[in-house]
């Protein structure tokens, strides 16, 4: 006896779609993700300024984002008008967290203070000095160069003297042509947004410690 089966054709028409997705779903690529790291060595001959800040306390904060850069994909420009978001590379953590690390880090390194903290933040030290910073751009190409943007002021808090503005505008050339090479060419990028930072720190140390 021979049976008969018969495929609805509603079944027919769906089950390709269904297999479709399935393959798409077993072979899509994980994403890769990176993190910004410190490239300041410590004891080096580029961590040493003209005057060390040694234990004091510095302040990091508050530090304001573009809206563009609130998300996990690493942001590429493609022209001063464009840019694109890439679902496959993505930071590991928030980029707010990642730059206020490592530039935490970097300035350490250059003051001599392990005393860099987050402002405002849960600490038992008041911050004599405090680093205030609006980021404008902080994007770039693989296989060209990293742009960061910012505006910054130093505020010493045991002085009425009022914080002057200053502008950083840095161009990283990337030396490879992948992410990785372009999160190292960001990492570079905030350690050289750190050492004017920390010239500028270290200036108001060295008049202190004249007086």
């Amino acid at each position: 006896m021979i049976n008969k089966f018969r495929i609805n054709p509603a079944v027919a028409v769906c089950l390709p779609a269904v297999l479709l997705v399935s393959a798409c779903a077993t072979t899509s690529r994980p994403a890769d993700f990176y993190t910004l790291s410190p490239t300041i060595a410590p004891g080096g001959e580029q961590a040493q300024p003209a005057v060390t800040c040694r234990d004091v306390v510095i302040g990091i904060g508050p530090v304001v984002w573009p809206r563009y850069l609130d998300r996990p994909q690493i942001v590429t420009r493609r022209s001063p008008y464009q840019i694109s978001f890439d679902e496959f590379h993505r930071w590991g953590g928030p980029l707010e967290e990642g730059f206020e690390r490592v530039l935490s880090d970097d300035l350490s390194k250059l003051l001599q203070t392990d005393y860099v903290i987050k402002y405002p933040g849960k600490f038992p030290y008041k911050p004599r000095y405090r680093v205030q910073l609006r980021i404008d751009q902080f994007d770039g190409l693989p296989g060209d160069a990293v742009t960061l943007k910012a505006a910054w002021s130093v505020v010493d808090n045991d002085s009425d003297q009022g914080a002057a503005l200053h502008e950083s505008i840095l161009r990283v050339p990337t030396t490879g042509e992948g992410y990785e090479s372009m999160v190292v060419a960001a990492s570079t990028a905030v350690a050289e947004l750190s050492r004017q930072i920390a010239a500028e720190i270290s200036a108001r140390c060295g008049a202190t410690q004249e007086k």
